[in-house]
């Protein structure tokens, strides 16, 4: 029967879980389990292939779980959890067309299908009367306690006299549990119901009817509104409101054309560094930008949200809502040029690589905003898109191993660039063969630096850094020797084939 090939592949998940990632790093263990879920999924015929979006999760689960055996980048394993996610509630609706409705679902789902295994353990415990009760008494005890526990928390917290008498009361307890439990390894215990639970909730999920119902209603066209209201519909009103969107987008556009000559004219073209630390000049700033983009394009949302777009007089708006975006285009651009300002005279970092995505994410959704006003798109579809948008340039993200591209980049440019010691003796155990230099190499950094930055003396100094990084080295090959078959992953491979060389 379906739900004994179900339990079958649940409780071979719980426990294969268990033997990848009970105390473990995760590195090779990873992308073996990645592909037993796959599999699974195509034995219990949940994952058929038959969307595009399921193509793009698989793809984007493949490839961050094999480059992550490569690479070792911590980017790869959130990406490759999200689409793990994400794929879970694709696959629990498998036409859905919104990665946004693919999260909800899936968030859904991991309460759900919880249930889903109690169901199936009913289901087989009609003709055992001993699992029968066995699960009669835990449905009746089980859920009372979790919700006496959390309340107990909760007056504890507020009443310390009460608070007291709950951990001697907890106290006893924990004693009771270590007696009972004591030839009982519970942690790996934990481990193995943490990935029951996790197995339940990649191949036990059911679709959420209420989501499933938005989604199903979900348009991507814009569709004219000619429902009578309580007072009924009258062109003036749309008239009147055009004449604000018209007064409103004109005098932004004024606006924004001033702040965009400043900037094109200062940032891009005459910009000039006086020494001092670019803080302010990208990271404040650029926050402030980015909100003022996001204002923008909710305001435009705003007023193309209904009827505005199927009015025949709106062509004067449309002309300055494309301008109003183009104009955001610029000053995403201006944005994008202060970060390249602040890597060419800081060197790469985490933040500066994130806001050159998130600006390509930017320019993007403002291409989807003039595709929604020109074309009469809904904002399902931006939504939509945007969403799929987010997550490719997510697994895009995670193909580059940052933390080597960072430590070669920076150490290169160090006669142009702010080399921030504190900030690579941090990187990765990976990075080390690019981060171990010789005490030559150190003084002539040291050397160039001096010239460049007044403020280098607030920072780690080069003796200290090289102490850190010599102290790692020896740390990270003892750990590396000791490491289960199952954590393996390149990268630190060629890091330890390599310091093993000097």
């Amino acid at each position: 029967m379906k739900f004994r090939k179900e339990l079958a592949v649940v409780i071979l998940g719980s426990l294969l879980f268990t033997f990848f990632f009970y105390e473990k790093n995760i590195g090779l263990n990873l992308l073996l389990f990645n592909t037993f879920v796959i599999g699974a999924l195509f034995f219990l015929k949940k994952l058929q292939l038959k969307s595009s979006l399921e193509l793009v999760l698989l793809f984007g689960t493949a490839i961050t779980a094999i480059l992550l055996v490569f690479y070792n980048s911590a980017l790869a394993i959130v990406v490759n959890f999200i689409s793990l996610f994400l794929l879970t509630g694709v696959l629990l609706l498998p036409k859905i067309r919104n990665l946004i409705y693919a999260s909800a679902l899936a968030i859904i789902n991991t309460v759900m299908a919880q249930g889903s295994f109690y169901s199936i353990l009913q289901e087989m415990s009609k003709n055992k009367k001993g699992l029968r009760l066995a699960l009669r008494y835990l449905k009746i005890i089980a859920l009372p306690l979790i919700i006496v526990f959390i309340f107990l928390l909760i007056y504890k917290a507020s009443n310390p006299f009460f608070g007291e008498y709950v951990d001697l009361f907890m106290d006893k307890i924990d004693e009771w549990l270590t007696a009972l439990f004591r030839h009982v390894n519970v942690p790996l215990l934990m481990s193995w119901i943490l990935g029951l639970i996790i197995s339940n909730f990649l191949f036990l999920g059911k679709a959420e009817k209420t989501i499933s119902n938005f989604e199903h209603a979900g348009n991507m066209q814009l569709l004219r509104q000619r429902k009578k209201h309580f007072l009924s519909f009258k062109t003036t009103g749309l008239k009147n409101e055009i004449r604000v969107a018209v007064v409103l987008f004109s005098l932004l556009n004024l606006l924004l054309f001033v702040v965009n000559l400043f900037d094109i004219f200062q940032v891009w073209f005459n910009f000039e560094w006086n020494g001092n630390y670019l803080k302010q000049f990208v990271h404040e700033g650029t926050y402030l930008l980015i909100f003022s983009i996001i204002i923008s394009l909710a305001l435009t949302l705003y007023y193309f949200r209904g009827n505005l777009n199927f009015y025949h007089n709106n062509k004067v708006l449309k002309i300055l809502a494309y301008i109003w975006l183009f104009q955001n285009a610029i000053l995403t651009i201006s944005v994008g040029i202060r970060n390249f300002w602040y890597i060419e005279y800081f060197a790469l970092a985490y933040k500066r690589i994130g806001v050159i995505f998130f600006l390509i994410f930017t320019l993007i959704s403002i291409y989807l905003v003039y595709k929604k006003i020109k074309d009469k798109k809904s904002t399902y579809f931006l939504f939509s898109k945007n969403a799929l948008t987010f997550y490719v340039l997510l697994v895009i993200m995670s193909l580059f191993n940052w933390d080597t591209i960072i430590a070669q980049y920076n150490f290169k440019h160090y006669k142009t660039a702010f080399v921030h010691l504190d900030f690579l003796s941090e990187l990765s155990n990976k990075t080390l063969p690019y981060l171990d230099k010789t005490d030559k190499q150190l003084k002539d950094i040291s050397k160039e630096q001096k010239q460049l930055f007044h403020f280098e003396e607030q920072f780690l100094s080069t003796t200290e850094y090289q102490k850190i990084i010599a102290d790692r080295k020896i740390y990270f090959k003892k750990n590396w020797e000791n490491k289960n078959w199952l954590e393996w992953n390149l990268a630190e491979q060629q890091a330890y084939d390599v310091l093993c060389k000097e």
